[in-house]
């Protein structure tokens, strides 16, 4: 097989199809007060490359292989929030500036991420029916399921997993395995929603 991986194409639908569309959804609310760091396409995809590489040199059992959607995911999630592409370049109508918006940025990717890889190995599953495929694939209509405010029991889930990804990039503990293993268990509970 002569592909190349990390592959620049997928990248480019990525960027076009959900990097790009979310980071303009935050310009729009934030109208005038985000600055986007230089050359962000080209600094996510060489950090993501560089977390990539880092995973299968560290982690796997052979370098060459390709790495599983939840690793693909965390790698795009860590390199979003470490790089911290959108900065603040005023306060917003008096209030103050969102604390983890770049990592709620990483979320949307990551989970958007896991969700088309999830539903694109349900449709190239051959052991089960078409009728098993629809079934599991409309298990991912409404994007990948989170956890419940009740169930949470402080906040929404999304904004104490922000918050965890800030801090755990500022404490320089972040880990490529950990955040690769919570994006698992959310695609479990969504098949089983």
């Amino acid at each position: 097989m002569s592909e190349m991986h990390p592959d620049r194409a997928s990248y480019e639908v990525i960027w076009d199809k959900v990097i790009s569309e979310e980071i303009s959804n935050y310009q729009t609310v934030y109208t005038n007060c985000i600055e986007l760091i230089p050359n962000i396409k080209e600094e996510i995809w060489e950090k993501y490359v560089s977390l990539n590489n880092h995973c299968k040199s560290n982690y796997m059992r052979a370098s060459v292989v390709r790495l599983d959607r939840h690793k693909v995911a965390a790698c795009y999630m860590i390199a979003i929030a470490t790089l911290r592409p959108m900065r603040f370049t005023k306060k917003i109508d008096g209030r103050d500036i969102p604390l983890a918006i770049n990592e709620t940025l990483a979320i949307t990717v990551g989970l958007s991420i896991v969700r088309a890889f999830a539903i694109a190995a349900i449709q190239e599953n051959g052991d089960i029916t078409q009728e098993d495929k629809d079934s599991l694939m409309k298990k991912f209509d409404d994007g990948i399921r989170v956890p419940d405010s009740v169930l949470v029991n402080h906040g929404a889930y999304i904004d104490n997993y922000a918050n965890e990804l800030f801090f755990t990039i500022s404490e320089g503990s972040i880990n490529v395995l950990s955040i690769a293993h919570e994006l698992y268990l959310l695609e479990v509970i969504t098949k089983m929603s």
